[in-house]
């Protein structure tokens, strides 16, 4: 799904996102109102009164303003508040992938002739082609080719937007042997340093998005404590999990430290139930189906509204023609945050949008009761 920042004149490409703005009256919303001259006639005809708007030829609802539909037995556009649209943005959360590069990663899958490093690098391509738009993607790889075995230098891709493809280029190129960043060395298992440095990315530190790190390894800390390392790696992920920025944790196949493991998805906020409290995958599939689910939690259910509704209470978002509740506990609707201009979907609605089921979103403004749709 590609995410824009919307025009007035493309409301209803893509995610079909458009705020409308300022009802002239209450019968322009669909309720009773005598235009002010006392006879409503003039309403019900069609013709142009206080707030109306004159009835226009249609065949589909594309013929129509985007807060109207057409009435296909009169041929009309009908309802409406006589509104103008704004600009709405989608607000992508920040996800930064932390990706173990040992050489135990080039070990073959049983029954397959597909290593760990293919079958990790395959998952990641899928999650980030489904997700380019949605998703501001980041990449470190642990351990790094340009520093100490131990150390890390800068990530390979700091979180910002368009880096999906670089991303997946980078970890193609990877799959061959004698690409710098192919799993032949340093032999070393540095997750504490590799958390840490994922965790210096500027990006995280972004209050108006949502952040994410997701580490993917197939051991365990090893040959290394440079960053202090269990300790080191759990007390990273917590700071970051108290900070506001989830870690989720994978592991890959049968040689992880699950105890280990478990604290670090404890720590990052992102525990199962259940005695594995990481997402754990043994084969090439299961990875693959881990990597949707965590994809599919991070993608954001946000939008930047500019200007702000003056009042909420005049506010009323549609799916297609289906009303969205405002939901102040934000467990099943709307809900909107004056401070950076957001509303965030919740619930069944923000995984309809995350799924891409939905794609006609309206939001009206000005009318006291919900405008006729």
């Amino acid at each position: 799904m590609a995410h824009r920042v919307l025009s007035s004149k493309a409301m209803r490409i893509q995610m079909g996102l458009a705020v409308l703005l300022a009802c002239g009256s209450l019968a322009a919303c669909g309720g009773s109102n005598n235009g002010g001259n006392g006879d409503d006639s003039q309403s019900d005809a069609g013709t142009p009164g206080d707030g109306d708007q004159p009835l226009t030829q249609c065949t589909t609802n594309a013929d129509c303003n985007p807060d109207q539909r057409c009435d296909t037995t009169t041929s009309t556009c009908v309802g409406g508040c006589g509104a103008n649209p704004l600009s709405l943005a989608y607000v992508p959360a920040n996800f930064g992938l932390v990706l173990d590069r040992s050489c135990s990663m080039t070990q073959t899958l049983t029954g397959t002739n597909t290593t760990k490093w293919g079958a990790a690098v395959a998952a990641i391509d899928h999650a980030v082609d489904l997700h380019d738009a949605d998703v501001r993607w980041g990449l470190t790889l642990f351990p790094d080719t340009t520093n100490d075995s131990c150390s890390q230098d800068a990530a390979a891709y700091p979180i910002g937007a368009g880096n999906g493809a670089g991303i997946r280029s980078l970890l193609q190129s990877a799959l061959q042997s004698n690409d710098a960043n192919f799993p032949d060395g340093p032999c070393v298992t540095n997750i504490d340093t590799g958390i840490e440095a994922a965790a210096a990315d500027p990006a995280l530190q972004d209050s108006t998005r949502k952040s994410y790190l997701m580490l993917i390894t197939d051991g365990s800390q090893s040959s290394c404590n440079v960053g202090g390392g269990n300790t080191g790696t759990q007390n990273a992920i917590g700071a970051l999990a108290t900070a506001g920025v989830p870690t989720f944790v994978v592991g890959f196949g049968s040689e992880v430290n699950a105890t280990q493991l478990n604290k670090f998805a404890t720590a990052g906020g992102t525990a199962l139930t259940g005695t594995t409290k990481y997402y754990q995958a043994d084969n090439a599939a299961q990875l693959d189906t881990v990597f949707q689910q965590i994809s599919g939690l991070v993608v954001s259910c946000s939008y930047t509204i500019d200007p702000a509704p003056a009042d909420l209470g005049l506010t009323w978002v549609y799916f297609g023609t289906d009303l969205v509740p405002r939901d102040t506990t934000q467990a099943a609707g709307w809900d909107y945050d004056a401070a950076t201009h957001q509303m965030t979907f919740y619930g069944s609605y923000c995984d309809s949008l995350t799924t891409h089921t939905v794609t006609d979103v309206d939001v009206l403004y000005g009318c006291p009761t919900p405008p006729i749709l």
